[in-house]
This record gives structure tokens, sequence and C-alpha cells, in this order.
């Protein structure tokens, strides 16, 4: 839709877009004429969350904007926090209950006689016997907080008081100035002194309790470490008490350097013990071997004597045998011989076996070994001596490796607890200080400074009177436009002709507008213009069937009651008639009345339709009173949503009309009698004549509207349609 439909759209509403503005306005003027005078004051707030120094600041650490962003939310959080306004009032409330009178310093006339109402006689007795604002304030808080239902809740809950918590808290404008480190609280009233008070309480107290605020936040903390802190110190000091009584217990100095001491000794000891053992080992060898030497005396004495028998028997063997052979005795020198021989043998023997046991191997005489003999005793027994007393020093070594080995696990699982319990003590200590530091970087950063104080505001601030008054003027403009437009984006109907072509799917033989009580000169010249475009459309269908056969029919078909206009009637009928004298037509009974306003008696017939109509192939024979032809012949169905349209009638027309009302809505009841007709008709050409069409909705269809306008008009239209000429 253009620029221009919209506007001609609007001037529809002309007296709604006029008059509904003036009755907001005019209401908005009344309203307002008893409005209070506002004042207003302000204070800036330094709380150098982004830029200011910090215990934990580094000279290059990097601005962590979340986290302004999320500290100051929190900070226009507390300010505007239920618990501070409610604090600023009671004490607001316990300042004004000591007043006898009204203080243009302190409150107001019209504060003071409001809150004389709000507070009971009672009530102020009280207030004035406790004398100071402290005590007041005391009284009425334990008031406001132990029941549920008192004065106090009523006066803090009553709207449009100076004490009323939601209109405190609306009032009260907390904002932070651009991206800096200050917050404004502005404050407005209409009470000049009540706006410098309450930003003086309310920044006092919102200070008091965000510092209070952030100090509980590491509060808690602070007290879990240093509990677990001396939790874990009785532990430490348990299991350190734990090792020094089993160290008394077992007297143990120092585990590690005792064990491995005594294996060091155990294992000199056991070099000593083999050295001893080689050593008796060697002197009981040698001990035995001079006692085998030594063992052989009898022996050697035996010998002796019998090396001496042997001498003996053989000198008396040779001195026979000398004799035997003085006496050449054969027999005799040959048993002497033989017994010379075996007796020399035998002394050789002896002999040898004599050298054997007086000399060694090594030539050794046998007298030095008896002091061998007593020196390899003496060391045998020195070496059996000592390995006694080194065995005895291993066994004591073992019997303490015995005592010392099931204390080094024992030692172990108690050195692994206060290793533990050490571990966990300087956990917790490192954390105690981390929790100290974060308390006191936060006690350094909640000290929120005043920046600019609050003043008094000496004068209120400009009325808004004028601009409600000129907003609630817009409003209801604003309003009418937005009811059109949108009662025109959500109207359904067809409403133009280019709407008519796309929704129905026929061709557009013409269109009627809307006819009214009073008919603008112009609108005749509209009228006519129409129905000449209208006749133009459907001539060419009528002409050529009168020229071949001398008469014509055309069919006008409607799906729903009511449609036709003895405006446009009459008209049509005049400029058929013009074109073809003998123009008649067949009108259903419903439709008489508009029709014998509109034309000619002689020129229509009447019928009522009749279920027996559906077999007729004339249209003449429904009107049994006149049979004549005519050269042409307009059949208007009756409404087809009731009735049912007679499909042989239909055939013998030359032009087939559905007429449609432009602000109804095309049904799917519609769509399916134009297609039955559609479907009854064939090859019959089918076109919408489209009625009651505002005028508005023509420029598609005839441009501009032959109407008379103003200079100015056509000049705002050619802006509108970028006709810059």
């Amino acid at each position: 839709m253009s620029m221009i439909h919209y506007i001609k759209l609007l001037l529809r509403y002309t007296k709604w877009l006029i008059w509904l503005p003036l009755i907001c306005a005019v209401t908005v003027f009344f309203l307002t004429k008893n409005a209070k005078k506002e004042y207003s004051s302000s204070t800036t707030l330094y709380t150098g969350v982004a830029s200011g120094y910090s215990i934990t600041s580094t000279e290059d650490e990097r601005l962590d904007y979340f986290a302004v962003n999320n500290a100051f939310d929190n900070l226009l959080a507390s300010a505007k926090s239920r618990e501070t306004i409610e604090q600023v009032s009671l004490h607001l409330l316990a300042e004004h209950l000591l007043l006898t009178k009204p203080d243009p310093h302190v409150l107001g006339s019209t504060g003071f006689e409001s809150l004389r109402k709000l507070a009971d006689n009672k009530l102020l007795t009280h207030a004035r016997q406790l004398k100071d604002a402290q005590s007041v304030y005391n009284y009425i808080n334990q008031l406001y907080t132990s029941q549920v239902d008192n004065v106090i809740t009523n006066i803090l809950n009553k709207p449009g008081s100076f004490y009323s918590i939601d209109d405190l808290k609306s009032n009260l404008v907390v904002t932070r100035i651009n991206t800096s480190d200050m917050i404004q609280v502005v404050y407005s009233g209409n009470d000049p002194a009540v706006c410098l008070r309450i930003l003086q309480l309310h920044s006092s107290i919102f200070t008091a309790n965000y510092k209070r605020l952030k100090s509980d936040q590491t509060y808690s903390a602070v007290q879990y470490f240093e509990t677990k802190l001396a939790d874990a110190k009785t532990k430490l000091e348990a299991s350190e008490n734990d090792l020094k009584i089993f160290g008394q217990k077992n007297r143990v100095i120092n585990y590690y350097e005792q064990t491995r001491y005594v294996a060091e000794a155990k294992e000199e000891l056991d070099k000593q013990i083999y050295a001893e053992k080689v050593n008796q080992s060697g002197s009981k060898h040698a001990l035995l071997q001079v006692n085998k030497i030594l063992s052989s005396r009898e022996n050697q004495v035996s010998n002796g004597l019998t090396l001496i028998n042997l001498r003996q028997r053989l000198s008396e063997a040779n001195s026979g045998l000398e004799r035997a052979k003085v006496y050449n005795n054969t027999e005799k020198i040959a048993e002497f011989s033989k017994k010379v021989k075996m007796l020399d043998d035998s002394l050789k023997s002896e002999s040898n076996k004599y050298l054997n046991l007086n000399y060694t191997p090594e030539a050794i005489p046998r007298p030095s070994l008896v002091q061998q003999y007593v020196d390899n005793s003496v060391t045998t027994d020195k070496a059996t001596a000592g390995l006694d007393v080194l065995n005895n020093q291993k066994q004591n070594y073992l019997n303490e490796i015995d005592e010392l080995a099931p204390l080094g696990s024992t030692l172990k699982q108690l050195e692994r607890q206060i290793d533990i319990n050490e571990k966990e003590y300087l956990a917790i200590l490192n954390g105690l200080h981390l929790a100290r530091l974060r308390q006191s970087n936060l006690s350094l950063n909640s000290n929120i400074v005043i920046q600019d104080k609050p003043f008094f505001p000496l004068q209120p601030q400009a009325s808004t009177r004028a601009l409600l008054i000129v907003l609630s003027f817009f409003v209801g403009f604003i309003l009418v436009i937005t009811v059109a437009i949108g009662k025109e984006y959500m109207d359904s109907s067809i409403r133009s002709p280019e709407r008519a072509k796309k929704i129905i799917g026929l061709p557009l033989a013409g269109v009627s507008i809307t006819g009214g009580a009073t008919v603008l000169p112009y609108q005749h010249t509209l009228r006519n213009l129409l129905a000449e475009k209208f006749v133009s459309t459907i001539l060419p269908y009528i002409s050529k069937p009168i020229e071949d056969k001398g008469k014509a029919q055309m069919s006008i078909i409607t799906t729903k009651g009511g449609i036709f206009q003895e405006t446009d009637l009459k008209r049509l009928h005049e400029f058929l008639s013009s074109l073809y004298d003998d123009t008649f037509w067949v009108v259903p009974i419903d439709y008489s009345d508009v029709f014998s306003s509109a034309i000619p008696q002689n020129a229509f017939g009447v019928y009522t339709p009749a279920l027996a109509h559906l077999n007729y192939k004339n249209v003449n024979e429904l009107i049994a009173e006149n049979q004549q032809e005519h050269k042409l012949t307009v059949y208007i169905s009756p409404d087809l949503s009731q009735n049912s349209l007679p499909a042989s009638l239909a055939k013998t027309s030359d032009l087939m009309l559905l007429a449609f009302r432009a602000n109804d809505t095309w049904l799917p009841l519609d769509k399916e009698t134009l297609a039955k007709a559609k479907a009854a008709v064939n090859d019959v050409p089918f076109f919408t004549w489209l009625v009651n069409v505002d005028e508005t909705n023509l420029d598609g269809l005839i441009g501009e509207i032959p109407k008379k306008r103003s200079w100015l008009r056509k000049k705002i239209k050619k802006i509108l349609t970028l006709n810059l000429k």
C-alpha cells in the first residue's frame, strides 16, 4: 500500500483524529490542575571500584570489566534495598515525630499535617517524651519489628507520604555516572527539606550497610579458617607428642642414624669374626699337623729297638756267613746269605722309617715342632676365645636390630601423620592469610566517600504539565492512527479491485462506489466514469450476439443478498438503454423493491425462484406474462447461497457477471458456488462486478479521482508521490 492510500485511510477518521486527542489533552489538563511542585536534590558518592587502589593491586593488572560491572550492580542493588529504605524511612519518621510545629528546614506545613493524620496521639506523645531522635528511632524500630500490624507498619506502607517505602524507593534514583567510579543518588519530592534530609540519611545508612555487607562476606571465611587452624594445630601437636613419647619409650634418639650405626657395626663385626675364624682354622690345621708329627714318638722308640735288633741279628748272620765261608759250608752260606740280605733290606727300611720319624718332609728337625705346637695351641685358644666374644657381640647387635626393626614402620606412620598434619596446618594457615588479606582489601574498597554533598533545593523543578498535555494529545492521535491502520490490516474483506482480481480469480468488469445521503458533484462524474468503464468492458460480449442473432443475454449471479444499489442499477440501465433501446431485466422477487425504484416498470419482470426453474431453457419462461423476445435480456440470479443456479438458463448467456460487495469477505462457500457456476456455463466469459467500493481504493483503476483540490493538497500529493517538478 502506498503512502497516499494511508493518508486517504486516515482522512476517513478525521473526526476521531481531532476529538480523541482533544479529549485526552483536556482530561490531563484537569487532572494535573492541582499538581504539587516537585523539588529535587542529589549527591555524588565515590566508590573506587574500578580505579581505586587495593592491597592486591599490581601496576600491570588488567581491569576486569565484568567484575567492575558486577560490583556496581551490587552497589546499586544495596543502595535501593528494602532494608536500606526502611532504615531511612524510620530515621526520617523519628526526626519528624519530635516536631511540635512545621519547620521549613525540616518539614513543611503540608507534610506536618499529613504526619499528624498518619500518626496517632499516643505515638506523638511518647516520641516527644523520648526527646532525642536516636531514642525515638530505637522505639519505633522495635515496635516495627516486634509486631506484624502496628501504627509504624501502617505509616511505612501508606502510599503518598514521605515515609512510604514504595514511594521512597520509586522517587530515589541511583545511577552510575558514565563509566566512572562515581554513583549519583537523586531524590525528588514536594518538600525541599525532606529531599535534603533523605539524601543525607541515605548516604550514611547506605555506606554503613555496604561496608558491613562487604565485611560480612569475609568474616565467616576468616572465622572458619581460624577454627580449622586451631583444630589443625591441636592435631599437629598431638602427633608430635606421640612421636616424642615413642622416642622416649623406645630410647630412640635418631632412628635412622642408630640403625645405620648398628648395621655398619654389625658389618664390621662380621668381618672380624670371619678373620678370627680364618685364624682359628689355620691354627687348628697347623696344630693337627704338629700333633700328627708329635704322635710318632713311640714309633720312633720302637723303630730304634727294631734297628738295634736288626743290626744285632745282621751282625750274627754276617758272623754265621763268615763262619760258613770259613768252613765253606755251601748250604749255610746260602742260608746265611739269604738271611743277611733279608735283614739288610729290613734294616734299610727301618732306617728310612727312622729318618721319617725324626725329620719333617721339609727337613725340619722334630724338636722345633714342640715350640710350634705350643704357639699353635695358644693361637687356637685365643681365636676360640675371640670368636666367643665376637659372637656374643654379634648376638647383641642382632638383638638390637630385632628391637629396632619393628619400630621403623611405627615411626614412619608417626612421621607421615606429622607431615600430613603439618601440610594441613600450613594450607589452612595460608587460607587464613588470604582471607584476612581479602577482608582488609574489601574493607579498604568499601570505604565509600561523599564527593558532592546533598544540597537544599531552592527552586522547584520545571513542571511537566504542559509536556503531559501535549503527550496525551499525541497519544490519542497515535491511538486513532494505530486503530485505523490495524483495522485496515486485519480487514479480510475484498476492499479494492486489485484484491478482487487476486482473491476471486476472475477478471474485473467494473466497479461501483458506495452511496451516501449526500452526493457531491464530483461523485456524479465519478459514477458516470465507472459506469462507462463497466459498459465498455461488457459491450463487446453483448454487441456481437446482437449483430449475429439479433438478441443477447447477460446473467448476473450473486452469492449474498442485498448486493444491488438503486443508484448503480439506474445508471447501468440508462447506459444499456442508450445503446440498446430494448433492454429487459429478469429479477427474482427478493430484489423487486430496489429494481422497481431504479428501473421503469415495463423494463423488468419479477419471478419467484423455484425448483422447476432448473429445467428452463429460456429466461423468458420465468415470466409468464411476458414471453416476447428482447434485444438485451439481463438475467439476475437469486441468492445462490440459498438457491441453485438454473444451468440451462446460464448456458444460454453470452456474458456472466459475479456481483460481489467490496466490504464482504470471500468465504469458502462463495468459492464453491463460483466453481459450480463456472462449471455449468463452460466457455461463457465470466467477469466480476465489484459493488460498494470505497472511492479511496480506486487509484489502481482510474488513477486520480476527478474532484477539486486545493493548491496545498496538490503540492503535498506531488511530494508524497516524489513528483518534484
